[in-house]
């Protein structure tokens, strides 16, 4: 079974109940006739293959100078680091790992070329952990995974904020440990920098929203929705996994980049806009976290639609209600949003990115190998989540 095949049976095991797809591409036949049940196990073996690689980068963090002196900092940087990277779906790990034997010619994909991959998808797991423990602080949200927030157990409180300072160090410290003498280091520095300063400018963007004048909904906008979406989600959910993949790989097509970027940016969309829905109506047993933000005030996707379509009277009561911590105003926010009919509205509109999706990744020419193929598994994973 070639590396492609393999992966397919893999993704396959995620993948959940697709809408129609457009019939000139030629995965849909494919994707219908696939078993779901037998994949799963190739699923848990990659999984396992992924998990087993985690002690080694432990280990490699542990040996760092710093932490060899400071053996209780040491300590508190594992069990920062399993609180953390444990629990999740790894769904930006796997990603990194899939694009690269997806896009890689199988006569090139070694144990070694594989280990490497599975370590930069740790890597990723960990940019993921920071940016979840700041965010976390940043919401005052109270549960992550099913567990009470990092910051929120009693040993750790605001330490947290220099806590995220060190897992991304060590993130650093096992990138330059196993990555410096490829070719390519350089790049996949500049990408995971370029992936935290414009995360930032998300966070910053989406934080700044909900702290604005309370009646002041001017900015609630489409197009503010977007540029939150496009920094605080899709460069670090999408882009990075695939790029990273595409850098391990050789002699990937300079053309494929732009297109890859525009799918990465569509998915990250999509992506945000289920999070957003998933907040306000999401089952808490499945999501593993209680939903904040309306009490927070977000610029979510359903508060812009909303803002869109209220009436006088039901805009007042939206602005008395959003916001705010009151139980009652939460349920009357999420009334006026059933009211709206926002949630066929949402059915719509993921129908229409998802074939938008797509099409765009049709454009692909025909020497850019297994790119479509990786877009539609991603596409796959995104589409109708629950969690």
């Amino acid at each position: 079974m070639n590396s492609c095949t393999r992966m397919w049976k893999i993704w396959n095991g995620l993948t959940r109940t697709l809408p129609k797809p457009i019939k000139k591409y030629p995965l849909a036949k494919l994707c219908s006739s696939m078993s779901t049940n037998a994949s799963i196990p190739e699923y848990k073996r990659e999984m396992e293959t992924f998990q087993d690689v985690y002690p080694s980068i432990i280990e490699t963090i542990s040996k760092n100078p710093g932490l060899h002196d400071n053996p209780d900092v040491n300590a508190w940087i594992k069990k920062l680091l399993d609180y953390n990277l444990h629990g999740g779906k790894k769904s930006r790990g796997l990603a990194t790992i899939f694009a690269y034997e997806m896009l890689e010619k199988p006569q090139n994909i070694t144990q070694e070329s594989l280990r490497l991959v599975r370590v930069l998808g740790w890597c990723v797991e960990m940019l993921q952990a920071y940016f979840l423990v700041m965010d976390d602080i940043m919401d005052a949200s109270l549960t992550r995974r099913g567990v009470p927030c990092w910051y929120r157990l009693p040993e750790v409180g605001m330490g947290a904020i220099n806590d995220c300072n060190l897992v991304q160090a060590a993130m650093y410290n096992v990138l330059k440990q196993y990555c410096e003498k490829l070719p390519t280091y350089n790049n996949i520095v500049h990408l995971f920098n370029e992936t935290l300063f414009y995360t930032a400018i998300g966070q910053h963007l989406d934080f700044s929203m909900a702290h604005r004048v309370k009646s002041d909904y001017s900015l609630f906008t489409p197009e503010r929705y977007s540029a939150i979406v496009t920094y605080k989600t899709a460069y670090y959910t999408f882009k990075m996994p695939v790029f990273l993949g595409m850098l391990v790989t050789e002699d990937v097509p300079r053309h494929t980049h732009q297109t890859a970027e525009k799918l990465c940016l569509d998915l990250g969309y999509l992506f945000q806009m289920q999070d957003d829905y998933i907040d306000c109506f999401g089952a808490e047993h499945l999501t593993g976290k209680a939903g904040t933000d309306i009490q927070e005030g977000k610029c979510s996707w359903l508060a812009v639609q909303a803002l869109q379509r209220l009436s006088e009277p039901q805009r007042k009561v939206f602005i008395a209600c959003y916001g705010s911590h009151e139980p009652a105003h939460v349920e009357r926010v999420k009334r006026l949003y059933q009211e709206l009919g926002i949630s066929e509205l949402y059915r719509r509109e993921e129908k229409q990115r998802y074939d938008a999706i797509v099409q765009r990744s049709q454009t692909f020419l025909p020497d850019s190998g297994n790119m479509p193929d990786l877009f539609m598994k991603l596409l796959e994973l995104t589409y109708d989540r629950k969690k």
